[in-house]
C-alpha cells in the first residue's frame, strides 16, 4: 500500500474482535471518506461503492493501494480499489475494495489513472 500510516481512536484500536464492519466504518468516519450506500460485509472483504471520481480519488489518496479497472461494457468502466484499514494493535486489518463506476471517458483522476493496470 502506497499510503500514509493513520493513527486510529484508541477505541477501535484496541477492539481486535470487533466485526470488519465496524473497523471500515470507523475508517470512513475518522478520515471522512464519502460512501454511496452502506458498506457491503463479506466472508473476506468489505465492499464501499462511491459515487465519482472524486470521491474515489480522496479514497485512494487516503489509504493506497491497488486499482484496476474493467474493460468498457455499455460505455462504462469499473474502477476498483483494493486497499486495507490500517493494522489494529494485534496486527490485524480489513480488506477494503472500493468500487466507482465512470462513463467512458469521463475525466478520471491522475492518482489512479496512472496506477491502474489493463
Amino acid at each position: 500500500m502506497t499510503g500514509k500510516p493513520i493513527p486510529m481512536p484508541l477505541r477501535i484500536a484496541h477492539a481486535t474482535n470487533a466485526p470488519a464492519s465496524s473497523a471500515v466504518e470507523a475508517v470512513i468516519d475518522y478520515l471522512n471518506l464519502p460512501t454511496a450506500r452502506p458498506p457491503l460485509v463479506r466472508d473476506d472483504v468489505v465492499h464501499v461503492v462511491v459515487r465519482d471520481s472524486d470521491a474515489f480519488a480522496r479514497w485512494v489518496h487516503a489509504l493506497g493501494g491497488d486499482v484496476d479497472h474493467t474493460d468498457t461494457l455499455a460505455g462504462a468502466v469499473l474502477y476498483s480499489l483494493s486497499t486495507r484499514t490500517p493494522r489494529r494493535t494485534d496486527g490485524s486489518s480489513v480488506e477494503v475494495h472500493v468500487h466507482v463506476a465512470l462513463v467512458e471517458g469521463e475525466f478520471a483522476p491522475a492518482a489512479f489513472r496512472g496506477a491502474v493496470s489493463a
